[in-house]
């Protein structure tokens, strides 16, 4: 049984996906929907710049290959060994959106699985794990012209090796984040984007535990090239002739006197949690543990918005959790949190409106580990945590019915203490790309003056 639960958390790595395919698929499905409510041309800007043009979503598919490479390892006599790695090669699921009027893209890519090279009885995982790309373009992306980008992207990566020769075989996950170089050139006709990039990690040295206590530098891959499809979507030029016509200003000020632009709103989305560093309980007993993989869940939200201050109260609720098994280790955590927060919106730049706030919640964190098959921690803790949100929305007026918001959170100094002076570190970051927020109480068409 514990074989099988072993091999089942190695085809669940790197993602630790918390959600089932079934509820990733239900909240894909709603941002379809919502998306293609108001779809029109994609290059509206190139015509005028205002706020309903600033940004348009995309959604699409990229097939990414990275080559370069090695690693080490011992052999059965127990000699270091030098292996150079395999190409690997993925297909990725990518959410994003082209802003400021088509000289920047923002997106994030998702794999769908991960590859295994396997050659002298080892078996090497490697590749990029979520990714969020920022690129810009100095010559905006129009219509069946070839635009040339630059940017660079938060990468997380796992790089993992499984030593056969070893009673427990599997090594570490590394877990580590990049900042790779992008570019490459982008091909626009109507609603369809066509891309070939490249991206450089320089940071691909890398310290790897090839044993509990031996130390050694490898390569990770350097270089990766994707070829890329996405379809673009315009959702907001529906009410440009509104607020152009003074309407909008005039119908939002009447509503805002009488209070009907305060509402309860509920989001709904995708997050992942970035585990920012090693535990300190780790660090001590299992020096060979680094960072633990990302984590992926749906992000729910029930808030409520008051208008005239341009604030959001809201309570959200997440549940994860990551594993590891590594040299004869098996750790698994889990974190259910439900939080309180509020955040205040800064500015409106064209409808890109970014916002801050302060965060409490309330959590249930546990903690296990088996060491050689035998139990030596189950513990757990229910304890508040404090953290920080911020993030923006794509908000073209104040009187629309939904929009679609970016969250971060960060929770800087949250633990689980397993034992006297030793920590499990939940200190993460969870990054929400695009949120569907819905105001129920503004789908009902009512006249201003009713």
């Amino acid at each position: 049984m514990k074989s099988k639960n072993k091999n089942l958390l190695r085809i669940l790595k790197p993602y630790e996906f918390s959600l089932k395919i079934q509820e990733l698929n239900r909240i894909l499905l709603l941002i379809f929907i919502f998306s293609f409510a108001n779809l029109g041309h994609s290059q509206v800007y190139t015509e005028k710049q205002t706020r309903h043009r600033f940004a348009q979503l995309n959604l699409g598919f990229d097939f990414q290959s990275g080559f370069g490479g090695s690693t080490k390892y011992f052999d059965a006599q127990g000699n270091t060994q030098t292996l150079n790695l395999s190409n690997n090669y993925s297909p990725r699921f990518i959410i994003g959106g082209t802003h400021f009027w088509g000289h920047a893209d923002f997106y994030i890519a998702i794999p769908l699985f991960s590859p295994t090279f396997k050659k002298d009885n080892q078996e090497i995982t490697t590749l990029k794990g979520v990714e969020t790309a920022f690129k810009y373009y100095p010559f905006r992306i129009e219509n069946n012209k070839i635009r040339p980008y630059i940017g660079t992207s938060f990468a997380s990566s796992i790089f993992e090796h499984k030593n056969n020769n070893f009673q427990y075989s599997s090594g570490p996950e590394l877990n580590y984040t990049s900042f790779p170089l992008l570019c490459g050139l982008t091909f626009n006709t109507k609603n369809h984007l066509i891309e070939f990039g490249f991206s450089w990690n320089y940071q691909n040295k890398r310290d790897y535990y090839i044993s509990r206590s031996q130390i050694e530098q490898i390569n990770t891959t350097p270089f990766h090239a994707t070829l890329s499809y996405r379809y673009m979507l315009e959702t907001t030029m529906s009410a440009e002739k509104g607020w152009e016509s003074g309407r909008t200003k005039e119908v939002t000020n009447i509503l805002a006197d009488r209070g009907r632009l305060n509402g309860f709103y509920a989001g709904v989305g995708i997050s992942s949690a970035f585990w920012l560093k090693q535990s300190e309980y780790n660090k001590t007993n299992r020096p060979y543990i680094g960072k633990y993989s990302s984590s992926t869940m749906p992000d729910f939200t029930f808030g409520y918005y008051l208008h005239k201050p341009d604030l959001n109260l809201a309570i959200g609720y997440r549940g994860y959790s990551t594993s590891t098994y590594t040299y004869g280790a098996s750790q698994q955590l889990n974190r259910q949190s439900l939080l309180f927060e509020a955040t205040k919106f800064l500015l409106d730049y064209h409808g890109f409106v970014p916002f801050i706030g302060p965060t409490i919640s309330y959590e249930n964190l546990s903690f296990k580990e088996d060491f050689e098959e035998q139990m030596t921690f189950d513990v757990g803790e229910r304890k508040f945590g404090y953290g920080l949100t911020f993030g923006w929305d794509i908000r073209p007026n104040r009187i629309q019915s939904w929009i679609l918001r970016t969250n971060l959170r960060w929770y800087p100094n949250l633990f689980l203490e397993v034992e006297p002076n030793a920590k499990v570190s939940f200190d993460n970051l969870e990054f929400n790309f695009i949120q569907l927020i819905i105001y129920p109480s503004r789908m009902i068409k009512r006249k201003p003056n009713s």
